[in-house]
């Protein structure tokens, strides 16, 4: 009965955001990154760093093998990184991002849904930045703190909220659940980070998610919420973001500040 009531509703919500995407400039943000802004980063030969994307790594061998492509997987899981696809990573480092020695540079250096399970965002993006060659690029791809699934996710604390979540979608298992900070997951303050970097940013938002859709009334005033800050233009108050962030020819490292 309970899944029953689930799927209806997610049914019903599907509904309203077919209608908002008809008629609205939104677009989801996951899709827009790995299926647009990724490809259009990558070069034949790059030297690539994904990191987090563990045992789903973000490009795909198809990818890999089309762009004669050499890709490095970070992780804090040795095991995630055991269990990705068999020949999709050359090398991997395993360690937290924001303080393991990274023995190389990169390219290109991609994450997706990681930033907000870091811990130290500053130190995470100096530590990139050092791996980035110049005239190199990284693009992240970032749940927004100001959103209200990561609002409440703070408020019910990563047990409780991680226990809600597998009930009303117990697919999410397979990627979802680890801790969340959200610290610095805004546009405006992980801009601020890369330009103390010495970086050049690009921000894309998006205000869409479904994280609501298992109640139709709850989903339709979340719908209306995100539309109102699509309008406004209220960046900070989006659901997702991409990051790019471009490292000069010649750059001069600046002190980051530190995390709270």
């Amino acid at each position: 009965m309970f899944r029953a009531f689930i799927q209806a509703n997610r049914r019903a919500s599907r509904l309203f955001y077919n209608w908002a995407a008809r008629h609205t400039a939104r677009r989801p943000g996951a899709s827009d990154f790995t299926n647009r802004i990724v490809p259009q980063l990558l070069f034949p030969e790059a030297r690539v760093l994904d990191v987090g994307g563990g045992k789903q790594p973000l490009l795909s061998a198809q990818q890999k093998q089309e762009f004669n492509l050499k890709i490095t997987g970070l992780d804090i899981s040795a095991e995630e990184l055991a269990r990705a696809p068999k020949g999709i990573y050359d090398n991997i480092i395993v360690g937290d991002v924001a303080t393991v020695t990274i023995p190389e540079t990169f390219d290109i250096i991609f994450s997706r849904t990681l930033l907000e399970h870091v811990a130290d965002p500053p130190q995470a993006i100096e530590n990139l930045t050092k791996a980035l060659k110049p005239g190199g690029v990284m693009a992240h791809f970032i749940p927004c703190s100001q959103s209200t699934f990561a609002v409440l996710n703070r408020l019910l604390g990563n047990r409780l909220a991680k226990k809600i979540l597998f009930t009303i979608y117990p697919e999410k298992q397979i990627d979802a659940g680890f801790p969340a900070y959200y610290r610095y997951c805004t546009p405006s303050a992980m801009r601020r980070l890369c330009q103390h970097a010495g970086l050049e940013t690009e921000i894309y938002t998006y205000y869409e998610s479904e994280y609501f859709n298992f109640f139709t009334p709850l989903y339709v005033l979340e719908l209306t919420r995100q539309l109102c800050m699509l309008w406004l233009r209220a960046e900070n108050f989006c659901e997702t973001f991409t990051l790019i962030a471009r490292k000069p020819a010649e750059t001069q490292s600046t002190a980051l500040p530190r995390a709270a």
